[in-house]
């Protein structure tokens, strides 16, 4: 990939998300239909994916961050239906392809598993993406984040195993576990234990001085790379690494000792969070040229209807699993109430809906090797790239832009006391600053003390006032309004004495910088 298509995919991303914006539809679904319009403009040089890109630069942060924004309690309150996702639900789709491509395409049996095994996994990306854009309950995000977190190195064992077996005619199922438990333990190990060393290494550069806002940072940016890498040459997942290790620097505070750090952290990877996503959908749409010029000897109706019989495959598999476990979790009352309740049909449909496949399955698909053992072509290979972006397509557009819809008809909603939780904990919190500001008092014993101390009192009793309204939705607003007003009279304020003259430019900056967070934290009220 050279400058020239660098700058017209940063480019494309800046103009796709405003169109994004506009029509209101998730980033990834326009991204997608951008780079496939954008394929088919005469002259657009062709843009081959490079797996080797996806798996070693992209994924490792995607997994890292995704990971680190999961809650870990919800995460484990939910184990079981995300366990069973990723990894029975991944064999059932595998085998299930497998046989409908041998009976619909007449594909090997080896060679439809390796079909099954590429188009198993869930995409962390996509998935999340669209699920953010249609205020799905907290509950279905967390099962759906932590199933496409494991999912994808359940998927990728089978797919390896699946191959070798191709290339060299044997598959052993006994040696396939033992191999998967060996690639999650060691993934896992990798992952926590590189974090705890970043988290160590941090620690250290902090209590002597050696560091500052943007070496913290970096040292974020640099774990999921390192333990991606490091499992994956020991023979572990660098998926589950990654995983591992994004939750570790969650629960730990990110290894941030700052309050200036963790700002400039969260700018740093929500900006680099939406460039790659964005830089991935769009080279996903930029491959259908390319796959398309390598078919051309099959009658399109013959594409359609294998890529169709795959595709309903994979939808009506995943469907009729939720379903399943919905009855069984209605069955088994320990289960649901330790999981808050029954799982109601609407959900279960929803979840099952959400089965949206990506950038993953693509690229393991491009890894497929050229020959087999002996140097015969690889059996259907080309066939197998065309079925894979297809169900990409089917799932992600026909699954993605419906989604939504099917949330408002179902009445699938985030429970409307989400933000009561968050409102109660400020309060508490300022409680406590204020007994312990009513523990100081006795220590006093000047007039500048009280004066100072009476001064804080004010804006702890504010900030409760503050919380303590929001269950008024009323008196929220007008709040919110009135010190919108007064931050935009700040501002103007500001930049006037800046056109004037009469502050410098660091002056500026920083009281920008001041203003800012006070509307950052306004809009996240």
């Amino acid at each position: 990939m050279n400058e020239l298509n660098i700058f017209l995919i940063l480019a494309l991303i800046a103009v796709l998300a405003v169109v994004a914006k506009w029509t209101r539809q998730p980033y990834p679904i326009v991204f997608l239909l951008g780079g496939i319009g954008l394929a088919f403009v005469p002259g657009m040089p062709v843009i081959k994916l490079a797996p080797d890109l996806v798996f070693l630069v992209f994924l490792p942060p995607l997994i890292f961050g995704d990971a680190y924004v999961t809650d870990f309690r919800q995460f484990k309150r939910f184990i079981q239906p995300i366990v069973l996702l990723a990894t029975g639900l991944v064999v059932l789709t595998s085998v299930s392809v497998a046989f409908v491509a041998h009976w619909v395409i007449g594909l090997p049996l080896d060679v439809g598993f390796v079909l099954g095994a590429i188009l198993s996994p869930t995409d962390t990306v996509a998935t999340d993406a669209v699920a953010e854009e249609t205020g799905m309950p907290p509950q279905l995000l967390t099962v759906l984040s932590g199933e496409s977190l494991i999912n994808d190195a359940t998927g990728l064992v089978l797919y390896k195993f699946a191959v070798a077996a191709v290339m060299i005619g044997t598959f052993s199922l006994g040696s396939a576990v033992g191999q998967f438990a060996y690639v999650a333990v060691v993934g896992i190990a990798v992952g926590l234990g590189g974090a705890m060393l970043g988290r160590r290494v941090t620690r250290f550069l902090f209590n002597h001085n050696l560091t500052d806002d943007v070496i913290s940072v970096t040292i974020t940016l640099i774990t999921p790379f390192l333990v991606y890498l490091a499992a994956d040459r020991l023979g572990g997942s660098g998926v589950l690494a990654a995983a591992a290790a994004g939750m570790y620097f969650s629960h730990s505070g990110g290894a941030m000792y700052t309050p200036e750090a963790r700002l400039v952290a969260r700018s740093v990877w929500n900006t680099m969070f939406f460039l790659f996503n964005g830089a991935l959908f769009i080279m996903l749409g930029l491959q259908l040229r390319s796959i398309f010029a390598e078919l051309a000897i099959f009658p399109a109706t013959m594409l359609a209807q294998y890529a169709g019989a795959v595709a309903g495959t994979v939808i009506v598999v995943r469907l009729a699993w939720a379903a399943v476990a919905a009855l069984t979790r209605r069955l088994d009352q320990r289960t649901a109430e330790r999981e808050g309740g029954v799982l109601p049909w609407s959900w279960a449909f929803v979840l099952g809906w959400s089965g949206m496949r990506g950038i993953v399955s693509l690229a393991a698909a491009l890894s497929i090797p050229d020959e087999v053992n002996g140097g015969a072509p690889f059996p259907a290979r080309d066939l197998i790239l065309f079925i894979t972006f297809a169900v990409i397509l089917v799932t992600l557009l026909g699954q993605g832009l419906t989604l939504p819809w099917f949330i408002r008809r179902l009445h699938v909603v985030e429970d409307e006391s989400g933000e009561q939780p968050r409102a109660i904990a400020q309060v508490r919190v300022a409680e406590a600053a204020l007994a312990r500001l009513k523990e100081l008092e006795g220590t006093f014993g000047t007039a500048a003390q009280w004066e100072v101390a009476g001064r804080l009192r004010f804006r702890i009793e504010e900030t409760i006032e503050h919380f303590s309204t929001q269950t008024d939705d009323s008196l929220h607003n007008l709040e919110r309004e009135l010190i919108r007003q007064t931050i935009d009279a700040e501002r103007a304020a500001l930049n006037d004495m800046r056109h004037a003259g009469e502050i410098a430019d660091e002056v500026f900056r920083r009281m920008q910088y001041d203003i800012d967070l006070a509307e950052s934290r306004l809009l996240l009220d």
